[in-house]
């Protein structure tokens, strides 16, 4: 029985307004779960026989129940310990069998039953049940039935609503997830369960166990490895290396299928996956002393560990099940000392190879997804799977992802500690050519780029903002890559839609993670210096909602008298703010009358999230003038009168984003106070002046390194990254 089978019962008693017992001695109730799929889960239940005497002597209203995957003849023998044996199948009418109440059946699967996750982090998603395959050794077809699946629909709702709630880490479970087919629709697959699973936007990591190698398709493997959702771990159970008990076990593959298998999913990682996603982990199930299992027969398992080289394997000593093929049909005639020795011999030879992968982490960073702490450590998972720890004295990373620099490994677990992930930013003043050089660097360093421009951020204002040409396709598919780059925060609103630092901060964050986790490097690029100090300095923006009756004052004023209100309130920060930028200086004068606080004390710096390589271009004043002549040219051939012509039809001039460069110079031309060449002529002047205003910024931030050329760029950015 699964936790998810837990989670749902717990539900279920909750329905009844049945709570948690703080202890097993004050309970009323005492469910126990039982997987008959090995005799040791057996022995342990029935081993608690006299300790739920002792409890029903203390409590006589106590009731005990047992649930679980359960064989008849087990069934049989605990009934003679327990009140009562219920069926997961049957949980929506255990209200009725416990409260001796009748009411009406919802018809719902019990999978359909909202669970109480026991976990604020990880969940667990059950996508079917039950079994087809017959494996000679195994119960399940027995306690668990055929395979049945659950539709598609309610998968996808059950983990979009995990991960909007915060959850980290799904696993879809299944005792053969991957022959998956939706109940609903035959054509929803594994795969394409897969394909949308990856398409549910989140911080957020998938896993899935357990899938048979027999159903493990070319299809899949690319899936796989092409999602950025899935990690790169999988539990894929071989049970023997040797194809003659292979046979007897009704496993319907070989041990070159299998090593071949194997072998073409690290190939197709490697080739798909950056950084350490590349490494593929992989565990395995593995069965020794199967009837008739010859020494020879149980070398070729013990050689075909050693030639996969797991990293890690779950060993079972085989044990007769009721029901089973084997239980009918065949003699469990290995002792009990070669089954242990067996055992033995397979754990030192994981030992090794656990150890050998586990040292390609050495002094590497990886993400991390923080999951408890004792004492002075952390705990958490890397993307393969594995156990690590790290010391850090600060609270609050619990159901975080973070990066480790790995120091120490083990063959069973990895040692790191905290470091901040690394940020490269590209600054400049408009025109001075970082865009393009981004993108050079961002394929020097298997990077994306997030922008940090104040208008990219807005859909139809493409050739005013200069927007760099992206693919037509994949734009409408609502992905931004240029010349094979991806970038982040371009084309994300309409221009009516409210926009302000705060939320470019909380957006920037998880695109940056987002592209972290992914391995890649993050290159945060734009002239807007307080969007770059916002994540830079990490500046805390406390949320103001707006004033609309204060801001319509202010709307009729111009700029001299905007900058005269907010002098005297806030003569401090007058001496920062841009003077010339309506929108910043309404919005501190509205901070300034609804906190009663200078609007310079707003943006509180705390401890910076990323460690920051900050690169800028500044070209001397006469090259830039002459790259923004030829910017606007450019603009003015493109056709900026139409694009502006076309906003109008849906917004005003005096809309915010319709007020800035490029936009706000046609006024007077469409009102026929101005010709296109004056308009020309002063998108040019007003560029100059801004380009101006943004170095003044720039030069204040002294950790700006200003580099002239690709080639400086490229070993500063070695440096910062090998470091």
């Amino acid at each position: 029985m699964n936790i998810s089978d837990s989670e749902r019962i717990a539900a279920v008693f909750e329905s009844m307004n049945i709570k948690p017992a703080s202890a097993i001695t004050e309970a009323d109730f005492i469910i126990m779960n039982m997987c008959s799929v090995r005799q040791t889960a057996v022995d342990r239940v029935y081993g608690q026989n006299n300790l739920l005497r002792r409890l029903k002597r203390q409590n006589k209203g106590l009731k005990t129940i047992l649930t679980g995957c359960i064989l008849d003849k087990d069934r049989f023998k605990m009934a003679q310990i327990f009140d009562y044996i219920l069926d997961k199948k049957d949980l929506e009418n255990w209200t009725n069998i416990l409260t001796l109440k009748k009411s009406k059946k919802t018809g719902k699967d019990y999978l359909e039953i909202e669970p109480i996750y026991e976990s604020k982090i990880q969940a667990f998603v059950p996508i079917s049940n039950g079994c087809d395959n017959y494996c000679t050794y195994c119960a399940v077809p027995y306690t668990r039935g055929s395979l049945t699946c659950r539709n598609h629909k309610s998968i996808l709702k059950e983990i979009e609503k995990l991960v909007k709630n915060g959850y980290k880490e799904i696993w879809l479970l299944g005792e053969n997830v991957n022959s998956y087919t939706s109940p609903k629709n035959k054509e929803v697959d594994f795969v394409s369960l897969i394909k949308e699973i990856n398409k549910i936007e989140g911080d957020f990591w998938v896993r899935f166990t357990s899938p048979h190698p027999r159903y493990f398709s070319d299809e899949l493997i690319e899936i796989l490895a092409g999602s950025d959702t899935f990690t790169p771990y999988l539990n894929l159970p071989v049970q023997s290396g040797d194809n003659s008990i292979l046979r007897k076990m009704n496993r319907p593959y070989t041990r070159e299928a299998y090593k071949k298998l194997v072998l073409k999913l690290r190939k197709v990682f490697k080739n798909k996956r950056i950084g350490m996603d590349q490494i593929l982990g992989i565990s395995t199930d593995v069965i020794v002393g199967f009837p008739t299992e010859t020494e020879a027969q149980f070398k070729n398992t013990a050689k075909l560990m050693k030639e996969v080289g797991f990293d890690m394997a779950f060993i079972s000593q085989y044990s007769p099940r009721p029901q089973s093929f084997c239980f009918k049909n065949t003699k469990d005639d290995i002792l009990k000392i070669d089954k242990r020795k067996r055992d033995k011999t397979l754990n030192e030879i994981l030992k090794i190879t656990a150890l050998k992968n586990n040292q390609q982490f050495l002094n590497k960073i990886i993400p991390v997804l923080v999951s408890d702490r004792k004492g002075d450590y952390y705990f958490g998972r890397t993307r393969q799977n594995k156990p690590v720890r790290f010391r850090f004295d600060k609270e609050g990373l619990i159901g975080q992802f973070v990066n480790l620099k790995i120091k120490k490994v083990s063959a069973w677990s990895l040692e790191g500690e905290f470091v901040k992930p690394k940020l490269v930013v590209i600054a400049g003043p408009t025109a001075s050519g970082k865009t393009d050089l981004a993108i050079q660097l961002a394929k020097n360093f298997n990077g994306e780029i997030v922008s940090a421009d104040s208008r990219l951020i807005y859909k139809g204002m493409d050739i005013g903002t200069s927007k760099p040409s992206a693919s037509p396709t994949l734009r409408k598919a609502g992905i931004y890559c240029v010349d094979g780059i991806k970038h982040h925060l371009i084309d994300v609103l309409e221009p009516n839609q409210k926009y302000n630092v705060a939320l470019f901060k909380e957006q920037a964050i998880k695109a940056i993670n987002e592209i972290i986790k992914k391995g890649k490097t993050p290159f945060l690029v734009g002239g807007t210096g307080l969007y770059i100090k916002a994540i830079v300095d990490n500046l805390d923006f406390p949320k103001i909602k707006p004033n609309k009756k204060l801001r319509q004052e202010l709307e009729k004023k111009n700029i001299d008298e905007l900058f005269k209100i907010y002098q005297k309130l806030d003569p401090m920060g007058a001496e920062k703010i841009d003077k010339n930028n309506k929108r910043r200086l309404t919005r501190a004068i509205e901070v300034c009358k609804t906190t009663g606080q200078p609007f310079w004390q707003e943006r509180k710096m705390q401890e910076p999230i990323y460690e920051v390589l900050q690169l800028g271009l500044r070209p001397n004043q006469k090259e830039l003038e002459i790259r923004i002549t030829k910017r606007v040219n450019k603009m003015i051939k493109a056709g900026l009168e139409k694009e502006v012509k076309n906003l109008l039809k849906k917004y005003s001039f005096n809309l915010g984003p319709m007020q800035t460069i490029g936009y706000q110079e046609w006024k007077d031309y469409l009102n026929e106070k101005a010709s296109k060449i004056q308009v020309k002529e002063k998108i040019i002047q007003n560029t100059i002046s801004y380009a101006k205003r943004q170095m003044t910024w720039f030069k204040k931030q002294s950790q700006i390194i200003w580099v002239k050329t690709q080639v400086q760029a490229i070993s500063k950015i070695k440096q910062f990254l090998t470091k």
